[in-house]
């Protein structure tokens, strides 16, 4: 049985992500969590809030069901210290669970991020439209700008549309509607966050269905977890 050190940019355990990911990657792999935030206390967490107007902005699920919202360069070094305590637990390889992209971290062992995996996917579902559209959804508004941006450079489609709502905030309705109010001009559409799971994925496509348009609605988490399922 091969050991992988699932790393998230909130806390950990991943409540819920985990149970699919051990769901997709079979009885062969153990998983164990880190999360960039574990050291963290309350108030040290709040003081990473970043100012109106920053970039490279990221939320994600802690330990005790909230969330937080903080950027790159302040979560950037924590990351590195929790794939290095993975790692130090004698894991065999790292799964970094967020949907937007970092620098290669210090590692011995292989890292795999689900970024990259996830985008690699939709751009092999995409290659089947002459001129395919993409929809996305991000948790929050401010994130909008760099992840079309991002998606765009990495598949090569049309971004039909992109929407907001947070898998950590709001609720599986509230995503379904964001889905499906970009549905009509996208070829697909792609639930950009680690939080977003199957039932969100469920009521968008429905929503989508009963909107009159009826296009697929996948998660990144699903598509990064069957990729690297090849490989354990």
């Amino acid at each position: 049985m091969s050991t992988l050190s699932v790393v998230t940019i909130g806390q950990a355990p991943r409540i819920d992500v985990t149970p699919e990911l051990a769901e997709i990657l079979g009885a062969g792999v153990r998983i164990v969590e880190h999360g960039a935030l574990d050291k963290l206390t309350p108030e040290q967490i709040a003081d990473l809030a970043p100012s109106p107007g920053a970039v490279g902005v990221l939320t994600s699920r802690l330990r005790d069901g909230g969330h937080a919202v903080f950027t790159h360069a302040a979560v950037e070094p924590l990351l590195a210290q929790a794939i290095a305590r993975g790692e130090s637990e004698g894991a065999d390889a790292t799964l970094l669970i967020c949907s937007s992209h970092f620098p290669e971290f210090p590692h011995t062992r292989p890292v795999f991020a689900l970024e990259p995996l996830a985008h690699a996917a939709v751009r092999g579902l995409l290659s089947g439209f002459d001129a395919p559209r993409l929809g996305v959804v991000n948790p929050l508004a401010d994130q909008l700008d760099e992840g079309v941006a991002r998606w765009q450079r990495s598949v090569g489609a049309v971004i039909g549309g992109a929407a907001a709502a947070s898998p950590y905030a709001d609720s599986v309705d509230d995503i379904a509607r964001a889905a499906a109010s970009i549905a009509g001009s996208s070829d697909l559409i792609v639930l950009d966050c680690i939080g977003y799971g199957r039932e969100a994925e469920r009521a968008a496509r429905a929503a989508c269905a009963e909107a009159g348009h009826p296009v697929p609605v996948v998660t990144v988490r699903s598509l990064g977890a069957r990729l690297l399922a090849a490989m354990l």
